[in-house]
């Protein structure tokens, strides 16, 4: 992934999607080049992601809209809304999309002093107004309305002999990559080491993510995070960090724990990312976005003829 400066054409955000968040209030944290999305590739990578649940997508009404069974979502300019509440979208924070970077970790942020305090000013205003994503679109896919419907998607499986809790959807996903993890762990000293450190690994949790009002894909129980026994002085996580450092952004990669590579692939080949690779890093973090996955490794599309 190229590298620039400015940070503005790789940098990935996830949901909290502070620029997504500033999106909503009509900012643009990182503006990006180009014209915005008009929605069509990330609804068709929900699509090949999801084609039981998913039975089309088209341009409808001036917007590319998916449809689920019987009801249609809109892009809405990317909050992903039901007919009723598309006209409503400025209420909401954009749904996460992002470029997410495959295979080595990407650079770090070099963020000028304009950029750093745009994104200091963009976190305080997300305190005093914790931004909110419409939930309607994954509710209906994952079979999730509320806490009772979520419960009963939850089952139980083992990952390398832990026990973990996660939405019935991702449970085959999730075997599959502690099969791979098996095979790295039995030749890999580093990858068996990694795991002989951890103490548990939490799945579902039904919460909202800190500091929003969007319910994390730990609340989905499609998200796990690895927790070891001792973090070794290290940081894992962005706010933990900016409590003591206000250029938490520019933390060095080896200041900060991490998962080792063959795991990182692993999860990623079997429809995970890793939130070590954002720009809030979440070090501990790996949830599953298929359709994220789908688009990163999509063919680049070509430049226009001259």
């Amino acid at each position: 992934m190229p590298h620039s400066s400015s940070v503005r054409f790789w940098i990935p955000i996830p949901l909290i999607l502070l620029a997504g968040i500033a999106a909503g209030q009509g900012v643009n944290l990182f503006p990006a080049p180009g014209v915005q999305s008009t929605g069509e590739n990330e609804l068709r990578a929900l699509a090949a992601a999801y084609p039981d649940r998913i039975s089309s997508v088209e341009l409808r009404d001036d917007d590319w809209a998916l449809r689920m069974q019987d009801e249609w979502f809109f892009w809405a300019h990317g909050r992903l809304l039901p007919p009723a509440e598309r006209g409503d979208w400025k209420r909401f924070a954009p749904f996460r999309f992002y470029q997410y970077p495959l295979g080595d970790l990407p650079p770090l942020p070099n963020l000028d002093a304009e950029s750093a305090a745009r994104l200091r000013k963009l976190l305080e205003a997300s305190r005093m107004h914790p931004p909110r994503r419409s939930e309607v679109l994954l509710e209906k896919l994952f079979r999730v309305g509320s806490r009772a419907e979520t419960v009963k998607r939850i089952v139980q499986t083992d990952f390398l002999g832990f026990s973990v809790q996660v939405h019935e959807r991702i449970a085959g996903a999730l075997r599959d990559v502690a099969s791979d993890c098996e095979t790295a762990r039995s030749s890999d000293p580093g990858v068996a080491a990694f795991f002989a450190g951890l103490a548990e690994i939490d799945g579902f949790n039904y919460r909202d993510v800190a500091g929003t009002f969007a319910r994390s894909y730990h609340g989905y129980g499609l998200a796990v995070d690895l927790i070891p026994k001792s973090y070794a002085g290290k940081a894992p996580y962005w706010r933990w960090v900016m409590d003591k450092d206000d250029r938490w952004w520019a933390t060095p990669y080896e200041k900060r724990w991490a998962v080792p590579q063959p795991i990182v692939s692993a999860f990623e080949r079997h429809g995970f990312v890793w939130g070590g690779k954002w720009l809030f890093f979440d070090t501990m973090h790996f949830e599953y976005r298929p359709e994220i996955l789908l688009m990163a490794r999509a063919p680049a599309p070509s430049p226009p003829s001259p």
